[in-house]
């Protein structure tokens, strides 16, 4: 299971595509690099993986547990501020394979990186930090 934690902000580029992108929606190297940035700041492992075709992956280790960590971002279109819009970032734990057959170890909304992250993004100032499970 996959949990999402979206946000809206400003702070980051959704408006200008780079040379190096894999298409015109690769937004996320400055968000995904602040993300990691703050969770290394807090004493928890993280790292920027690579670009995707959604955005940016990262990872980090929590807890004794490892999470996957998908950004992405879309513009809302306001041209007085290109840049403002809505940010997701997905996140998943790693389960073994007899976790998955055993159905043990998911993901919740109430799990303690999610909740982290929230206050992160919080502390962050950024608008309408919202869990979707």
């Amino acid at each position: 299971m996959t949990i999402s934690v979206t946000c809206n902000t400003d702070r980051f580029n959704l408006s200008v595509v780079g040379d190096d992108f894999i298409n015109a929606c690769c937004f996320g190297e400055e968000f995904s690099n602040s993300l990691v940035a703050a969770l290394l700041a807090k004493g928890v492992q993280a790292r920027v993986i690579c670009m995707e075709d959604f955005g940016w992956a990262n990872t980090a280790k929590f807890g004794g547990l490892s999470y996957l960590m998908l950004v992405g971002g879309y513009s809302h279109g306001d041209t007085s501020r290109p840049n403002y819009g809505q940010w997701g970032v997905i996140l998943e734990r790693h389960r073994t394979l007899i976790d998955k057959i055993r159905g043990e170890n998911k993901m919740s909304a109430s799990d303690p990186f999610v909740r982290k992250i929230e206050q992160l993004l919080k502390d962050e100032g950024v608008a309408d930090v919202a869990i979707e499970p």
